[in-house]
């Protein structure tokens, strides 16, 4: 981790003064306009969360017993973090938290990122909160903010939140939650649905997580299974993005829009090229849609390359990144989006509040950025987001290398998702690491990259290497600096192809014949 944050230049220390402040900051009174102390809140977050931005409620609504009020309390952090102190340029500065597998670097000091503004259990803590109506239909059919405290009833892990909704027969339930949970789980399925006719992008995309034992060493890695719990807080959590959105476009202030662009002609070219050598078509019309896009990855699955699709969709698509100028959400399928309820890790969030702030004028002298000052913002928040992006993709190469290197000379199998000039790149099934096979470790023939049909192909042997292809492989080097992972082709499709030996290459024809995994 230390590796990437010197390399990425990610602010991780913060000077005498700004720490001084985030103290004296933390000290000053909890105090709001309105108590919702006497609402129920709950929060759901990773096990090992150590900030807790959000928490919801959602009861039955008294005016309309078919329809919910969703009630979502995000940390007001724009009350401990003043505009133009040294803490509010120092939190633009870093632009978001960076998360790596053993450490967090906070966007502002633990003295609140983790303790004043998170909504922890059983403490009062300053919020915005928003309520929202809800039919039958899942409709919003209204909204309204407030500046509030309130209290935490259970800080909650999405695993427990998981159990308790499949009513786990190894867990034992508190029945409090599943009290608090039955109207939460049953909004969901309702916003689910609306969400389901909206057609956004649905990417099969599969995330490790990796664990460490009591001295630091990784212990495991593991894929992260996607859970109905993580879809609730989802769900939550883009009705609250949406309301303040809307809010704030209708009472015509400049703000920063999350901006999805759809992907371009030619990267769509590229992306149905691609699906065509997996065996998947891709219409290409006269406008691209999410909807277009999840039929493809519909076909995908039938021809079990979802994963190698989304993927590949994934790197077809346009940066996300913020702008004063709206120009909707591809990837969400809204015409309006914004991001709102992380604001201990996220400063385009601690703007949004001080909108919404300035529009209920709950601070007596409220102040706003500019639409000049918003585009040099946008594009600072979105350059640090990329970089943290890109140093928390290396620590992990780095980790999945460093996890190996006592594998090395053992078999895996693998699936290819990506050919060039160089090599053959393979994605391990058991961890999900990426590697290279060079050119070099193919033996008998010199090949070359059909970029039209992605294939490799050898000029002699017409020996033929195609994406989505399943293979077993050797690890020959795993370098814990660079996260890079070097692999000989051991089979190809169940076929077994030329070895490397001390002496040499041993030529081995292309056949039949399965080899046991070590």
């Amino acid at each position: 981790s230390m590796i990437s944050i010197h390399e990425h230049g990610i602010p991780n220390e913060f000077s005498e003064q700004v720490s001084k402040y985030a103290i004296q900051r933390a000290t000053i009174a909890v105090e709001n306009p309105t108590n919702l102390t006497e609402l129920p809140f709950i929060s759901i977050d990773p096990s090992d969360a150590k900030d807790h931005d959000d928490a919801i409620y959602a009861s039955v609504d008294p005016d309309n017993p078919s329809g919910y009020i969703v009630w979502v309390a995000i940390a007001d952090v724009a009350k401990y973090v003043s505009q133009g102190s040294s803490l509010d340029s120092e939190a633009l500065r870093r632009g978001n938290s960076t998360y790596f597998p053993d450490l967090v670097v906070p966007m502002i000091p633990d003295a609140l990122s983790s303790n004043t503004c998170s909504l922890k259990a059983g403490e009062v803590r300053a919020a915005i909160v928003v309520k929202v109506s809800v039919d039958k239909m899942g409709h919003k059919t209204s909204h309204r903010f407030f500046r509030s405290i309130i209290k935490n009833r259970m800080a909650c892990s999405y695993e427990d939140v998981q159990r308790t909704l499949d009513e786990s027969d190894d867990y034992k339930t508190n029945c409090k939650l599943k009290k608090l949970l039955k109207p939460i789980h049953a909004v969901y399925k309702l916003l689910a649905k609306k969400t389901k006719d909206r057609e956004p992008l649905e990417l099969d995309l599969i995330e490790q997580d990796i664990l460490f034992d009591s001295n630091g060493e990784v212990s495991a890695i593991r894929s992260r299974e996607r859970l109905e719990s993580h879809k609730i807080i989802e769900e939550f959590m883009i009705l609250a993005n949406i309301c303040a959105a809307e809010t704030i476009r209708n009472n015509k202030l400049s703000f920063l829009y999350r901006i999805h662009r759809p992907p371009s002609l030619e990267k769509l070219l590229n992306l149905r090229t691609m699906a065509k050598s997996l065996g998947v078509n891709l219409n290409i019309g006269s406008k691209i849609t999410g909807s277009g896009l999840n039929n493809l990855l519909k076909k995908a699955k039938l021809n079990n390359v979802s994963e190698l699709v989304s993927i590949t969709i994934l790197r077809a698509m346009s940066q996300a990144h913020y702008s004063p100028e709206n120009q909707g959400h591809f990837g969400l399928n809204l015409p309006c989006y914004t991001h709102f309820t992380s604001p201990i890790r996220r400063y385009s969030d601690i703007l949004i509040h001080r909108a919404l702030i300035y529009i209920h004028n709950w601070d007596p002298n409220p102040t706003l950025n500019s639409q000049a000052e918003l585009v040099k913002i946008g594009e600072q928040l979105s350059t640090t987001e990329r970089r943290s992006m890109l140093a928390e993709r290396d620590t992990k190469d780095r980790y999945l290398a460093a996890f190996l290197t006592n594998r090395i000379g053992g078999e895996f199998s693998a699936r290819i998702n990506g050919l060039s000039k160089s090599g053959i790149f393979v994605r391990l099934d058991e961890t999900g690491a990426d590697g290279l096979i060079p050119l070099s470790y193919l033996f008998g023939d010199r090949y070359r990259l059909n970029d039209e049909k992605n294939k490799l192909i050898g000029r002699s042997s017409k020996n033929t290497f195609n994406i989505g292809a399943n293979v077993l492989v050797k690890l020959k080097k795993a370098n814990p600096i660079s996260g890079g992972l070097i692999f000989e082709l051991i089979q190809y499709e169940n076929k077994v192809v030329a070895i490397s030996t001390k002496s040499g290459w041993e030529k081995k024809k292309l056949k039949t014949g399965k080899r046991r995994k070590k």
